[in-house]
């Protein structure tokens, strides 16, 4: 029998039960967020099953496993962020973000895909601002140059990249800002923190859960783009036409929901850090 003196010896299937009441109310909070993240999770399945002339390449096979890698953080975050553990989702976006970015770098390039086989680590030899360089210019131009050029609108873009990232690394690093936001969740009535774990099922997390749903489905959905177009399928293809049909679908909900969401609102700041 549960009691003030033995509590903390049953607290762990206890923290069960308030998970699963977490999700229940995750389900009505996050509920257009829920039907669009599995619409962007099955666009992603659906596109290493088209067939194009690329099919059989190698940096097509390479970028498969990393859009695999994808898919699993993808549904991690998601899972972590119904369960009421936004801070920890954002540790598993991290991931997912770099391994989209890794996607979107390899898919049409067979030189940056042998750069990641042969490396003897067996480590993809670009840190993150690379990537979101590299990234950014072939959203912006289709490609991805030797060099990069100075201008604002490229500029503008991998820094706006490589901010929601590092936006992202706020959350898995230990912060003031993040623990301080985090222990407002387990406060008691005298305003004092418990120390255990416990969903955060505030309205005010809102804001942080939408802006990790919003990065999660936006760099999945980036990735998932990128591969498709890699593949190359003939434009009559059916299956491709259908992809294409179901990816503005996609599209077109997700700019939705980031207008409808409170990311205005967010409490973590992404600063101190260099765009060196």
């Amino acid at each position: 029998m549960i009691s003030e003196d033995n509590w903390q010896d049953h607290y762990w299937n206890y923290l069960a039960r308030l998970e699963v009441s977490a999700i229940d109310r995750s389900f009505e909070d996050l509920k257009p967020w829920d039907s669009l993240a599995e619409d962007c999770m099955n666009l992603a399945i659906k596109a290493p099953f088209l067939k194009g002339k690329n099919s059989g390449s190698k940096s097509i096979k390479l970028s498969a496993a990393f859009l695999k890698r994808t898919m699993s953080d993808f549904r991690g975050a998601w899972l972590l962020i119904n369960w009421g553990y936004p801070y920890q989702a954002a540790c598993v976006a991290a991931s997912l973000y770099e391994n989209a970015l890794v996607v979107n770098c390899l898919v049409e390039r067979q030189d940056l895909a042998d750069e990641v086989l042969l490396n003897k680590n067996g480590d993809v030899p670009w840190g993150a601002q690379k990537l979101c360089k590299m990234a950014a210019y072939k959203d912006l131009y289709g490609n991805i140059p030797d060099e990069f050029p100075n201008d604002d609108e490229f500029n503008t873009a991998w820094k706006m990249c490589y901010h929601n990232y590092k936006l992202l690394c706020k959350m898995k690093h230990p912060t003031l800002q993040q623990v301080a936001d985090e222990t407002r969740s387990a406060l008691n009535h005298k305003g004092e923190f418990a120390v255990i774990p416990l969903p955060d099922t505030r309205n005010e997390s809102l804001a942080l859960k939408h802006m990790l749903m919003i990065i999660c489905i936006s760099k999945l959905f980036s990735a998932t783009k990128c591969f498709a177009k890699a593949v190359d399928c003939t434009s009559d293809d059916p299956e491709h036409e259908q992809f294409y049909s179901e990816a503005l679908k996609v599209y077109s909900n997700l700019k939705r929901c980031i207008g409808e969401s409170k990311i205005k609102d967010i409490s973590i700041k992404a600063y101190g850090f260099k765009f060196t």
